[in-house]
């Protein structure tokens, strides 16, 4: 097969009007290997504080072969690649959800798991965690398996949502961490408030006079046990915490399993809406992952004490007591609204959302004051949530050598007013290497 190389292709491109000029070029391109598609005159958001950006990328099978200038990027093109131009389009990692129901409470949507999965390809979801799977949900899984390409962590049910304790039946599904695998048992996951059934578990009434201090389904020494049997058995646990007394009892528990070892399974507490301030450093202090929401409701906005004004959705303030804390976002879908990431990155950077008229809603002055950085947030739902899965060596950064998985945006989100982020559009969703969603209208 005669091999159409650089120069000749570039300068060819060049005549078309390619801007194939960019500031430096990625470190490891390779210089003889061939890429099956080449994404090239656009920005690529990397996630890679080694080559944060970039201007193209070379895909081989299901894994990055380079991401860097066009100019490296059409060098391994062939007569067989596929060029695709950007034309100054944006590329990221593939959204990673770390909490979802998209797949288990797909009837919600009136879908079957292929539309669940076309749903969250639309949407730019890639990998994400399943945190409500019965024996029997499993099953369904595995049957649907042969069809799967969302990165999909199961976290098997060891309590119900109002804090029926199951036998352990997970066991009998051992946790795996095989690279590349679509479809794996990550962890078990355990209620310890309410949320979806009963209320979050509080030190004080959240809305005075209405609320009581919640539900709290278990004591001390029975959670205790629940963290450490899956811990010995090495399972990683997720637990559902959404007040603060949850919150506390979840660091508690996890801290007790660990008894002085570093948190290596990667446990995790999901919610984590009323945190305390006394209770953000024993995140660090513990190695403990917070799983967080980014779109808050505050369009049904209702008082709150005084306290909780500290206390509730405190993001920013964590992020900043630790930079290092791998903080990761989750979705929640079908309980926080519409599956869009972009709704969630708007309001995490801008606190302000977008009610079911289209107009924004603003936050008040306490909740407005733990706005995210644009950056920040794009980590918090990739590389952390990848982190937060055991993928982050497979996925959530664009890299040589990890896997092909990625989105074309409408618009840059670091450099849009983060006021018109909501408003971003996927156009193109690539996972494993294989392009699984592109919207007609977009040309590309």
């Amino acid at each position: 097969m005669k091999v159409m190389r650089l120069p000749g292709l570039a300068f060819i491109l060049l005549l078309q009007g390619c801007n194939i000029s960019a500031p430096a070029p990625g470190p490891d391109f390779p210089t003889s290997e061939m890429a099956d598609i080449v994404f090239y005159n656009g920005t690529v958001i990397t996630m890679n504080e080694d080559y944060p950006e970039g201007q193209a990328i070379a895909i081989k099978g299901k894994k990055i072969l380079g991401v860097g200038t066009s100019l490296q990027a059409l060098a391994t093109a062939n007569r067989t690649t596929q060029l695709i131009d950007l034309k100054g389009k944006t590329i990221m990692p593939g959204i990673v959800d770390a909490h979802t129901h998209v797949f288990n409470d797909r009837d919600r949507f009136g879908l079957d798991l292929p539309g669940a999965q076309e749903l969250l390809f639309k949407n730019g979801i890639t990998s994400l965690g399943n945190l409500f799977c019965t024996e029997e949900f499993v099953a369904e899984m595995r049957a649907f398996e042969p069809l799967l390409k969302v990165k999909t962590s199961l976290f098997l049910t060891k309590t119900f949502p109002c804090g029926e304790i199951q036998d352990s039946w997970y066991h009998g599904y051992p946790a795996t961490r095989t690279p590349g695998e679509v479809l794996r048992i990550n962890g078990i996951k355990i209620t310890a408030d309410g949320g979806t059934c009963g209320g979050m578990a509080v030190s004080e009434e959240f809305i005075p006079g209405t609320t009581g201090l919640g539900d709290l389904w278990h004591t001390q020494d029975e959670i205790n046990a629940m963290v450490l049997e899956a811990d010995k058995a090495g399972y990683q646990v997720a637990i559902h915490a959404i007040g603060d007394r949850a919150i506390e009892q979840a660091q508690n528990a996890i801290a007790y399993a660990l008894d002085g070892r570093p948190n290596v399974l990667r446990h995790r507490i999901e919610h984590n809406s009323a945190i305390r301030p006394d209770l953000i450093p024993r995140y660090s202090e513990f190695g403990i992952i917070p799983v967080i929401f980014g779109w808050k409701k505050i369009c049904d906005f209702y008082p709150r004490s005084p306290f909780y004004e500290a206390a509730d959705f405190p993001y920013r303030t964590l992020i900043d007591y630790d930079p290092d804390l791998p903080v990761a976002w989750h979705g929640d879908d079908p309980y926080r609204g519409p599956v869009n990431p972009f709704i969630e990155l708007h309001s995490m950077v801008t606190r302000t959302e977008v009610s079911e008229t289209g107009a924004l809603c603003t936050p008040p002055s306490w909740l407005a004051a733990q706005t995210i950085p644009v950056q920040t947030a794009l980590k918090l739902m990739t590389l952390n949530a990848a982190y937060s899965l055991f993928r982050d060596d497979e996925t959530g950064s664009l890299q040589t050598g990890k896997y092909a998985d990625l989105i074309v945006l409408s618009a840059n989100p670091l450099t849009i007013d983060p006021q018109d982020i909501h408003g971003i559009e996927v156009q193109l969703t690539m996972a494993n290497g294989e392009i699984v969603y592109r919207l007609p209208a977009s040309g590309l």
